[in-house]
């Protein structure tokens, strides 16, 4: 009977379980339709709302877009107002210098690149030079001569010896700061190798033409020697070559002198270091790196100077140089050389920017080889008479010179002519009147130099046209205080500028105006800035 009993409590009790499993599953199986249910109409909203994000967000990229562009833009405007605020100041300060080295000077050496020596004459520095007054002399020195072959040094010097001494001449490029190396040996007999190396060459004929200036003149005291010339064509390498020691700071890139310096070479000759000539701010960026006158990274837009360089250039050699295949514009070489080089942006496109600035770098470093040919027929600039080129001659025994460089030229063989991009010789930098200075002292300078305009070449190429230069005369006039300080900075453009370099525009501006007050009275001064 207990058995019967237990069994039947089991049984009971299994039924019971079973009962509220069955129970239980309908109840289940509804929970889980209805969290289907709910995810279902949880992605539907998910969805839903995506749209209109991809809607909102679509919008708010456009609008972001439109923000940055014209954030660059004002960026770009505030940097080429700060650009052009320092660019007058620098231009200043090379009146100051320039004016010191021409007054302190006996002989002026003006230093040009061997693969454009026109384009590197600044007929506003000669005339200032010869209008001095005081018989100064000057000397062209053809620098940089290994970058071009031995057959086009040879005619430029025969071209430019026409007007004043020309002497070629190759700076060390030795790191060292002591012992540089230089070669005795004569321009037209350097081997290649000799070219190639860091040698000095040229030294010793500039050195016997300056001896033969102080004999001829019968100067027993010690000359003062300048060098000027625009940036970038090594003046400061020059001076360290001669002084056969690193005296001046020396760069590729322009404006690493910035004031003028004295290296003596030995007691009987004194040489200065000026600063490169500062261009006009109307100067094209493409007609400067013409010159090798601007920083590639202060460059606001590459593309016009690349397109100059273009036209200037033989499209096969371009081709071959890159390797890359025929183009028909700028965008599309620079689209073509982005892609080889591998300077991509975000979605694989090329950056444009990047490989025009490779090309500037490429142009500026020497990596493109040009050089340019002399005009077939000379023709005396304006600012050269017969007279001057006669006087020249007495002083430095130009005949004799010329003599043995007719000897020396006879016993050499001159190479071919190197590979290398044939460019047009853009003439000379011509100069402009200039905007009266502020001078201490209460007198200002005005420039005696009339504007003065070259032609075009043929295709009136305006990247490549003629550059300005401004130099101040030697004659002083007064102005009254009212017109001085009329002059004096407003405090709208230093507010215009952009912030981080609002405190140095402040401080050229109160420089200024201390200036001004030496020679205003502080009344008008401080009328002039409410």
């Amino acid at each position: 009977q207990k058995g019967d009993a237990s069994g039947r409590t089991k049984g009971s009790h299994q039924s019971a379980v079973q009962q509220v499993k069955d129970h239980r599953k309908p109840e289940e199986i509804r929970k889980q339709r209805l969290q289907e249910l709910q995810e279902k109409q949880k992605l539907s909203r998910e969805r839903e709302l995506m749209k209109r994000r991809n809607l909102q967000s679509f919008q708010n990229d456009i609008l972001q877009r439109q923000r940055e562009f014209e954030q660059r833009e004002t960026e770009m405007q505030s940097l080429e107002k700060h650009v052009n605020f320092e660019n007058e100041n620098s231009r200043k300060a090379y009146y100051r210098e320039f004016k010191k080295v021409v007054e302190a000077a006996d002989v002026i050496l003006e230093v040009l690149d061997a693969r454009d020596p026109l384009g590197c004459r600044c007929p506003q520095v000669e005339q200032a030079v010869i209008q001095s007054g005081t018989n100064k002399k000057i000397v062209l020195v053809l620098n940089k001569i290994d970058l071009v072959s031995k057959e086009i040094v040879e005619k430029w010097i025969k071209y430019l010896r026409n007007e004043f001494p020309t002497v070629a001449f190759k700076a060390s490029t030795q790191q060292q700061t002591k012992n540089l190396k230089r070669s005795n040996v004569p321009v037209t007999q350097a081997t290649t190798e000799l070219l190639s190396s860091s040698a000095c060459i040229g030294a010793d004929c500039l050195m016997k033409l300056l001896g033969n200036y102080c004999r001829n003149l019968d100067i027993k005291t010690a000359i003062t020697v300048g060098v000027v010339g625009f940036p970038n064509v090594g003046k400061s390498s020059l001076i360290n070559s001669l002084k056969r020691a690193r005296a001046c700071n020396v760069g590729a890139t322009p404006g690493v002198t910035k004031c003028l310096q004295e290296v003596h070479l030995d007691k009987h000759i004194k040489l200065l270091d000026c600063p490169g000539i500062v261009m006009a701010t109307s100067t094209t960026d493409a007609a400067m790196i013409l010159r090798n006158c601007v920083k590639i990274e202060q460059l606001v837009d590459p593309l016009p100077p690349v397109e100059a360089i273009l036209r200037r250039c033989n499209k096969a050699q371009i081709m071959e140089h890159y390797g890359v295949p025929d183009f028909h514009t700028a965008l599309e070489f620079l689209a073509l050389l982005a892609r080889r080089q591998g300077k991509l942006r975000k979605g694989g496109l090329p950056d444009s920017d990047k490989a025009a600035k490779s090309v500037l770098m490429d142009w500026t470093g020497g990596r493109i080889s040009y050089f340019t040919h002399p005009p077939e027929t000379h023709t005396l600039p304006t600012h050269v008479s017969a007279e001057i080129v006669t006087e020249m001659g007495k002083a430095f025994d130009w005949d004799e010179l010329e003599k043995g460089n007719q000897e020396v030229l006879a016993e050499s063989s001159c190479p071919d002519v190197q590979m290398g991009f044939c460019m047009e010789t853009t003439g000379m930098t011509q100069g402009g009147q200039c905007d009266t200075l502020e001078m201490e002292g209460g007198s200002v300078e005005k420039p005696e130099f009339k504007e003065e305009t070259e032609s075009m070449e043929d295709d009136q190429d305006p990247e490549f046209g003629p550059m300005t230069v401004e130099i101040k005369s030697q004659q002083k006039t007064d102005l009254p205080a009212s017109d001085a300080a009329a002059r004096a900075p407003d405090l709208k453009d230093i507010l215009n500028v952009d912030p981080l370099q609002q405190g140095q525009a402040l401080l050229a501006a109160s420089k200024k105006r201390k200036k001004q007050q030496k020679r205003a009275g502080s009344k008008s001064i401080s009328e002039s800035f409410t």
